[in-house]
């Protein structure tokens, strides 16, 4: 599984092809254009796609998982362009491939696609088998498709909106304006300096070490004076399993210290579990967590360096990963 969701994009080095757009090394080395494999389900059409089948069309494939705050900055402008080129010739397929368990569930995707207003068709990709095919690396990933079928521009991650819409464009035939027209497409994330965390085993834990994190059940006591940088604590107990950090107590407790303005925690509860959010020992608000997702809890626009503890009475909460805007 991969380790990462795309926070901050990494360009693949690139070679000119005619017509003047891009295409990453990897991709321009393929002899054919890779395919749809092992889709378990399409969303929001009445039949499967396939690669095959949109000759003629201008495809732009991107892969995603529902709770990649990543991906989700993307919507906005990737349903504009569903809206606003799809007349022209344009199809936009999403490749649903899940980072977590619960994101393999059709339910949970179906609700999410609907919540987030998704217009453009999603194919569940749960054993990662056109992730693999098309050697993808990350979430969000985007590969565009000229009318042939060749893979023409190749970007993963955030801040590509204006380049691939401008390259959507050209493979359309259509004037050069409009791209430049969205400049806030692309999120700046330049000042957010703490990288995504996650709770389970899967990865390393940015735990405070003071507390001897490990795996299974464990009953941790907050530290003093808490937290370093991008670091969390924990206080209650809790068990640690491959995916998610589960309270196993009547009350529990995690301080983490952060620098960014917005913090995004994918999060669920075996019943829906009230959860209390304080920042920088400010007021408290509760946000009910249920359904496994991703969760706001502070939607701020002081960049910086932030203490967030948020508190449960609610045993079966399961924490996943933070992520930070």
């Amino acid at each position: 599984m991969p380790s990462r969701r795309s926070l901050l994009s990494t360009v693949f080095g690139s070679a000119a092809l005619t017509g003047g757009l891009l295409a990453g090394n990897r991709t321009s080395a393929r002899s054919a254009t890779p395919q749809f494999v092992g889709i378990d389900g399409w969303l929001n059409t009445d039949r499967p796609l396939t690669v095959a089948g949109l000759r003629d069309k201008v495809v732009l494939v991107e892969f995603c998982t529902y709770t990649c705050i990543n991906w989700r900055r993307t919507l906005p402008y990737v349903n504009r362009w569903h809206s606003e080129y799809g007349p022209q010739g344009l199809q936009i397929i999403g490749i649903h491939t899940p980072e977590f368990d619960f994101e393999r569930v059709r339910p949970n995707v179906e609700n999410a696609i609907r919540e987030l207003d998704v217009r453009f068709p999603i194919a569940q990709d749960n054993e990662y088998q056109t992730w693999n095919a098309w050697s993808n690396r990350a979430w969000p990933a985007f590969y565009l498709l000229d009318r042939d079928g060749q893979v023409r521009l190749v970007r993963e991650g955030e801040g590509y909106a204006q380049e691939i819409e401008g390259a959507i464009r050209r493979l359309l035939g259509l004037a050069r304006t409009g791209a430049s027209e969205h400049p806030a497409d692309d999120a700046d994330l330049s000042r957010v300096a703490t990288p995504e965390m996650y709770f389970g085993s899967q990865h390393p834990t940015p735990q405070d070490r003071a507390q001897s994190p490990r795996q299974g059940e464990a009953t941790y006591a907050f530290v003093q004076p808490g937290p370093k940088l991008s670091e969390y604590q924990a206080d209650g107990s809790w068990e640690r399993g491959e995916e998610a950090l589960v309270l196993r107590s009547s009350l529990g407790r995690v301080r983490v210290r952060f620098s960014a303005a917005k913090l995004y925690l994918v999060a669920g509860a075996s019943q829906p579990a009230a959860v209390r959010v304080s920042v920088d020992g400010g007021g408290e608000r509760t946000i009910e967590v249920s359904t496994p997702t991703l969760y706001t809890l502070l939607d701020g626009n002081e960049y910086g360096e932030h203490l967030l503890e948020l508190t449960c009475a609610t045993q079966g909460l399961s924490l996943f990963s933070a992520t930070f805007g």
